[in-house]
């Protein structure tokens, strides 16, 4: 799709996300939430960090660490959580943006003097030490795949050449009607041309990328980490003149805020299916070594993990089986505990479990029963699908019908990307028993 074309489709899709404000708190506080996880994952992972998706939002929600990384990667992602923070007031600012503002971004990601590996003019490696916020004294230039070296400004040249694109941004926000396209490939691009800092450079382009759109009330524009082989090539073809292919693939990013925005301000659902590049990384996740504390099971930390893992399980497998749901006459949700339960719906039956404090539960269980199924098949047919948490003295398991999908220790977080896997599990196992309830009999 050409630039024009995508251009005019963000615009419509503005004039929508305008229509639709202002948001109720808590949609606005779920897409937020949801822009900070994509935004801090895949800025980082762009640039190497290894955290999975999981691991990010455990860190960035609920300030607890899992996973064997080093200390540095940790830091990174919390460092730019905050530069997130601080990019979003910088829009919100009744002032123009300053290049003090822009070195503040660059000493909040980096945070500390540190020592890197580099290149010298004449292409031998060397070591510099790096120092977050102030601009570059030696040349920073990198040897691309092909083995040649690409140049970015000299380092004398970078303060006149940061003041001219502070200029530039400031007076092209304050058109009439600003270029949303120019503005958002030129401040990204100029800026890396620059490469006005030893580290940080491309966080901090797409930072200040983003304060130009959110300047300008857009959503952000988040580059994934699984696309940025065409990210890249993009903007190589930016370098050599063609900056047009660059916007374009700047806006199709913003399409995609845009819609998911539109979706939280109706209400709807903005989950996504975990692609198989976070499975992996869960999977590398699960084979890591575990350093989490043993905990005896009790009602503190059963309340807890209900809250924080359990029932947005159950929540997650609500939304994620409505289609399945759509294929039978009739359904409904049981929550089932060894303890007994009440109440007309599973949220009020679940409330119930926790509530009565008599006896710890031992196993909690979900059942989704589907009756009648409306399509065809050789004869009419029921489903039942159930996820079961089964609770020892020092570690819970969660079953997706006779499977152990994981088993955790009462310290550990059940983690955003382990929830997808666990529906999906079931959802693979409902797929196959409807198949063969309906493929023809001999």
């Amino acid at each position: 799709m050409s630039e024009t074309s995508l251009l005019h489709e963000v615009q419509k899709l503005k004039a929508e996300w305008d229509g639709l404000q202002p948001l109720k708190p808590e949609d606005e506080e779920r897409l937020w939430q949801k822009f900070r996880l994509e935004w801090n994952f895949n800025s980082n992972h762009i640039e190497g960090n290894t955290l999975t998706y999981g691991e990010t939002e455990l860190l960035i929600m609920h300030d607890q660490t899992t996973g064997d990384h080093a200390l540095r990667e940790y830091e990174e992602m919390k460092a730019h959580d905050l530069a997130i923070h601080h990019v979003r007031k910088l829009a919100r600012d009744a002032r123009d943006l300053s290049e003090a503002d822009i070195r503040e971004l660059n000493r909040i990601i980096l945070k500390e003097p540190f020592w890197k590996e580099a290149i010298t003019a004449d292409g031998r490696p060397t070591r510099k030490q790096i120092v977050p916020g102030e601009y570059k004294t030696a040349p920073n230039n990198v040897r691309t795949a092909t083995g040649e070296l690409f140049r970015f400004e000299d380092p004398i040249n970078v303060p006149i050449r940061m003041q001219e694109l502070v200029g530039w941004l400031r007076n092209a926000l304050k058109e009439t009607k600003p270029q949303l396209d120019l503005l958002a490939a030129k401040a990204h691009h100029e800026f890396v041309l620059i490469h006005p800092f030893d580290d940080g450079n491309g966080r901090v382009a797409r930072l200040l990328m983003n304060y130009a759109v959110l300047r300008l009330g857009y959503l952000p524009v988040i580059i994934k980490s699984a696309d940025k082989k065409n990210y890249l090539a993009a903007l190589r073809k930016a370098d050599a003149g063609d900056r047009e292919p660059f916007s374009a693939y700047l806006l199709q990013q913003l399409k995609w805020s845009l819609e998911l925005g539109i979706k939280a301000a109706k209400g709807e659902s903005i989950e996504e299916v975990s692609d198989v590049e976070k499975q992996i990384a869960l999977l590398a996740q699960n084979e890591a070594g575990k350093t989490a504390r043993i905990q005896k099971r009790s009602w503190e930390k059963l309340d807890y993990l209900f809250d924080q893992c359990w029932k947005p399980l159950f929540e997650k497998f609500e939304g994620k089986t409505e289609n399945l749901r759509a294929l039978f006459f009739s359904s409904r949700f049981v929550i089932h505990a060894d303890t007994g339960s009440q109440g007309s719906d599973w949220r009020s039956q679940l409330e119930y479990i926790l509530k009565q404090r008599q006896q710890m539960p031992r196993q909690v269980s979900m059942y989704l029963q589907m009756e009648g199924y409306a399509g065809t098949a050789p004869r009419p047919f029921n489903l039942a699908l159930n996820l079961e948490i089964q609770l020892s003295d020092y570690e819970y398991q969660i079953r997706s019908g006779q499977q152990c999908v994981f088993k955790k220790l009462y310290s550990e977080m059940l983690l955003s990307d382990e929830r997808d896997r666990i529906i999906q599990s079931a959802l693979k196992q409902a797929l196959e028993n409807i198949q063969e309830m309906t493929s023809p009999k001999e």
